[in-house]
């Protein structure tokens, strides 16, 4: 009898601590919806007119507006814009390829976005125009641009999956930033779009390969490190989603990042790309690279599983060439009032990068000597906005002009 009585209270036991259980449960979620309501009553963390001509898009971080038509305007220009109903600078362009026609994919960042120009003047419309031009009796020539601003390699290898490869390129070119392309890579890149912060997928690398499927940013917890864990995956994958559609979690992000700010190089630097071309061992810099390299090599094989080729382009941010422009007297006198930079070298990241694509048989153009070459020649033509930094409509048909006759030379037009 007194076994039995022992069992009946280990049961009422069982489920008054099932109970309490349950009831803090249900407290807690029921104090974080209420949370969550206030949230969505505040005011948003970040200004609501940033982003205007953008929409966040959960895969890929973000794209332009779909279809949109309006006026945008910079201190530096203004201008009319027209983006197809991908988001893109261009015209609209049929799934179907036409018969004899080659095809050229133009991946890349705000330089392939060209918005400071119009879309007859950008990069990659001025190189279709140049390639009917010169190769009419060989094929018909269509270049089709996927360039987003901000957007790193790792939201260029996700869309070419994911919308890219529908083109059947026979080609795709990756015009590759050397400003910003390499932190773009690390974990946090980010545009705010009408108060709302709209992060990019970020990739990992363990065993020296990239992980299959990228991760979803997690505001305050995701880091560089830590990432091959499939554990700490799902964690991460989990509270980046939870970002996506909590205002409470958005209304302290803020809070979350200074306490935990993202990982990146060349802060102590007015411009954080400095640090590429100076002697440094930031943690950062090193991951920036391997993050970045194997990035380029899973598209490069992807891109040529589908039969189609791969290159790449690297674009130098107009300081470099302004430096590389000033005589010897005028590069002493920089010297001497900016003694930091004596280690400096022009050409450090392209000389890396240089024997990367070497080492996987990627053809590739340094755009820095034809850009230098050009503007030496042409100083009253300016190639970059100045104090905006992309190109200018003289820089995007220079650019255009160098890639096709680099294309041709090297012979990248073989049509199926």
């Amino acid at each position: 009898m007194a076994q039995r009585t022992t069992s009946i209270s280990k049961i009422f036991s069982s489920k008054h601590i099932l109970g309490k259980i349950t009831l803090a449960l249900f407290s807690t979620c029921l104090t974080l919806l209420i949370l969550e309501i206030i949230a969505r009553l505040l005011p948003l963390p970040y200004p609501v007119n940033t982003g205007a001509i953008f929409a966040c898009a959960p895969s890929l971080g973000w794209t332009g507006a779909p279809n949109f038509h309006d006026i945008f305007e910079d201190t530096n220009f203004r201008q009319e814009l027209i983006f197809n109903s991908q988001g893109m600078h261009d015209t609209e362009h049929a799934l179907e390829k036409a018969p004899h026609t080659f095809r050229l994919l133009m991946l890349g960042d705000s330089f392939v976005q060209a918005v400071q120009v119009g879309e007859a003047e950008t990069a990659h419309q001025v190189l279709e125009d140049n390639l009917n031009r010169q190769l009419a009796a060989q094929s018909q020539f269509e270049v089709i641009s996927a360039g987003v601003v901000n957007w790193g390699t790792n939201q260029q290898l996700i869309y070419y999956r994911e919308h890219g490869r529908q083109f059947q390129p026979d080609l795709v070119l990756l015009m590759f930033y050397i400003g910003n392309d390499f932190a773009d890579n690390l974990p946090g890149n980010v545009l705010t779009i009408k108060g709302f912060n709209c992060y990019a997928p970020y990739s990992a690398v363990c065993d020296n390969k990239l992980t299959p499927s990228p991760l979803t940013y997690a505001p305050g917890f995701s880091r560089i490190q830590g990432n091959c864990s499939p554990y700490r995956r799902v964690l991460i994958n989990s509270l980046g989603r939870l970002y996506q559609h909590s205002r409470l979690y958005q209304q302290i992000e803020p809070l979350l990042l200074a306490n935990r700010p993202r990982e990146v190089f060349g802060q102590k630097y007015p411009l954080a790309y400095t640090a590429l071309y100076l002697p440094n061992t930031e943690v950062e810099l090193e991951q920036a690279y391997q993050i970045t390299q194997a990035t380029l090599t899973q598209l490069r094989q992807e891109v040529e599983a589908d039969g189609s080729q791969f290159a790449v382009a690297l674009i130098p941010p107009w300081p470099v060439l302004q430096l590389i422009l000033l005589s010897p007297d005028e590069q002493a006198a920089f010297l001497k009032a900016n003694p930091q930079f004596v280690e400096a070298d022009a050409n450090r990241p392209n000389r890396r990068m240089a024997e990367f694509f070497n080492n996987q048989n990627t053809p590739f153009i340094d755009l820095t000597e034809p850009l230098v070459k050009y503007s030496a020649a042409h100083a009253r033509a300016p190639l970059y906005l100045i104090g905006e930094g992309h190109w200018t409509a003289e820089g995007n048909r220079t650019a255009a002009d160098i890639l096709a006759q680099w294309l041709v030379q090297n012979d990248l037009f073989r049509v199926e």
